[in-house]
């Protein structure tokens, strides 16, 4: 249950889905008050939200920074991938559909190539509400393999949903083969990983971060950035807002 009803509050909480239930109540609505009132507040939601220099600068306050390659400890036995990169529905299935969140296996592959990692754990299996494809995790082990990772170094989760459940069935695969207590590096997003850390630490699990996928960039003041709206400002704050959300409901739900 707590798995769905997320799912509807992230959608409801989007500053896209609010601005458009402001316009839509300011036309369905008699009082002309009312109607005034709901039409400027979207009007302001969409200006704020759809401008890039605000979301950029929200976006280099919650992003966990990189960490250079040169400043990790030593080798880590394991290298956790959190999934949420594959699209496992588009047809036809004779190659690999990625989105933008790539660079979490691709570092991951850099960082076994150059010996700091021994084994990869991909983890993920359907976010879907309704769901019968392919699991995603299964679909990331082939892509390692033609990535030239060798069989034996691959390890697969594929029945997690959310990240708590990533930290969970991770957790529980490597304290079947004994790497529980090992050096550990776990790859996702830089907006996701505090949130990730937070499930892993709820496992007792001792575990290093390493930050990919940034959607912040240098701070820029020219003209574009200060005042012409830019619409894929709203997917920024999409992935801002559902990260604050999951940390509060996971809160809620005793997972962090």
């Amino acid at each position: 249950m707590f798995f769905y009803l997320s799912k509807i509050f992230t959608f409801l909480l989007m500053p896209y889905t609010q601005m458009c239930i402001w316009f839509l109540l300011a036309l369905m609505l008699k009082s002309k008050r009312w109607k005034r009132t709901f039409f400027i507040l979207g009007i302001v939601y969409l200006f704020f939200f759809s401008n890039r220099f605000i979301v950029n600068e929200a976006l280099l306050k919650w992003e966990i920074p990189p960490t250079p390659i040169g400043n990790l400890d030593s080798s880590f036995e394991v290298g956790i991938v959190l999934g949420g990169m594959v699209n496992s529905v588009r047809e036809p299935k004779d190659r690999i559909y990625f989105y933008r969140g790539v660079d979490r296996i691709n570092h991951a592959i850099q960082l076994y190539k150059m010996g700091i990692i021994r084994k990869i754990l991909v983890s993920g299996g359907s976010g879907r509400m309704i769901d019968n494809h392919e699991k995603e995790a299964d679909n990331l082990a082939r892509y390692l393999l033609m990535s030239d990772v060798k069989k034996e170094d691959i390890l697969v989760e594929n029945n997690s949903r959310n990240t708590y459940e990533n930290a969970l069935y991770s957790t529980r695969i490597l304290k079947d083969l004994d790497l529980a207590n090992k050096k550990i590096l776990v790859f996702t997003s830089a907006g996701h990983l505090r949130r990730a850390m937070l499930c892993f630490e709820k496992m007792n699990m001792h575990v290093t971060g390493f930050s990919t996928d940034f959607y912040g960039s240098e701070r820029s003041f020219t003209p574009d950035k200060l005042f012409v709206p830019d619409p894929s400002a709203f997917s920024d704050w999409q992935m801002i807002v559902k990260e604050i959300e999951g940390l509060l409901f996971y809160k809620l739900a005793g997972y962090i």
